[in-house]
């Protein structure tokens, strides 16, 4: 698992990827294990998780490192989870030596990750360096490992998973500082009360710009409900978005979708071209496009601190009103 070793990636879309193509990988790797001392992009062109490593490379050892466990207990996880599915899949394909031979090699790969991480509680030194490419090198004494998930399209939501739970335990406010020392916001919502008013006619749950309105005041159980949720996954949405914004990572209104996250539970947005990508829970936001850009423009405006925006919400339009 040294710069010499590496192991290689699998295809964003599953299977294989070419022989020939994964000794490129391997050799691209190879190299950046050896280049990356010392190279650092230019801060305005990276992610959070990237100022965060670069930051971590002249801080306090005890961060460094407890960054590092955190990073290289996920790509364990990662490497097994995709040593699974090679087996699986040599299964399902009359055992394919080809196969099972991969699925050898990436869960030799995973295996000496626990090895690492006992270094690393042993006290020996961490580091951490940002390559060319900005792909991030961990090295625990004199072993090197390239922070790369072993599927493409699932490593903005890796570096983001790795870094909430770094945050969650050190406060990122003094690694990545809002402009003008104003105070941070909380990534996780508080608990919101909707207001309720009725007529004859219809009832309408609002809360501070939002009305949503139901045509009867049947069922009011299931209304309250439906209210409850998606006011909380707007206010927990725009939360997180405002400490983003507040920490100078830029947001690329026009283009923001709820995506699913592969192979877990929640929602990831990715917030510009750079890569920045949230985590939230978001079932209601993520099931309807057209609620999503609806409740959009009170976001943005609560995260920038524009001009106040207010929005109807019609229950019917969405399915929720019932009998």
């Amino acid at each position: 698992m040294n710069a010499a070793s590496p192991v290689c990636r699998t295809s964003p879309v599953g299977g294989l990827i070419p022989r020939a193509l994964r000794l490129a990988v391997c050799a691209a790797v190879v190299c950046l294990a050896g280049t990356a001392q010392g190279a650092v992009p230019d801060a305005v062109q990276v992610t959070r998780f990237q100022r965060t490593a670069q930051y971590l490379q002249e801080a306090p050892a005890e961060l460094r490192s407890d960054f590092a466990a955190i990073a290289l207990s996920g790509l364990a996880r990662a490497y097994f989870a995709e040593a699974k599915l090679a087996r699986e899949e040599a299964v399902r394909n009359g055992r394919s030596p080809q196969l099972v031979s991969w699925s050898a090699r990436v869960e030799r790969y995973a295996s000496q990750m626990p090895l690492l991480l006992d270094d690393i509680e042993m006290g020996l030194p961490v580091s951490l360096n940002l390559g060319p490419d900005k792909s991030l090198a961990i090295t625990v004494a004199d072993r090197t490992v390239i922070l790369s998930h072993p599927r493409l399209n699932e490593q903005h939501v890796f570096e983001q998973g790795i870094l909430v739970s770094f945050c969650a335990r050190h406060s990122c406010d003094d690694i990545s500082p809002a402009p003008g020392g104003l105070a941070a916001i909380p990534v996780a919502a508080v608990k919101v009360r909707p207001q309720w008013s009725f007529t004859a006619q219809e009832s309408v749950c609002a809360y501070d710009g939002i009305r949503v309105r139901f045509n009867n005041t049947r069922n009011m159980a299931n209304a309250r409900l439906i209210c409850q949720q998606l006011i909380q996954e707007i206010v927990t949405l725009t939360d997180e978005l405002a400490w983003q914004w507040r920490h100078t990572v830029a947001i690329e209104w026009g283009h923001l979708e709820v995506q699913p996250t592969p192979g877990r539970p929640g929602h990831m947005l990715q917030l510009n071209t750079l890569g920045d990508t949230v985590l939230v829970t978001v079932p209601m936001l993520y099931r309807s496009t057209a609620l999503f850009e609806q409740v959009l423009p009170w976001v943005r405006q609560r995260v920038t601190q524009q001009a106040q925006v207010s929005i109807e919400l019609d229950a019917d339009r969405y399915g929720w009103q019932k009998p």
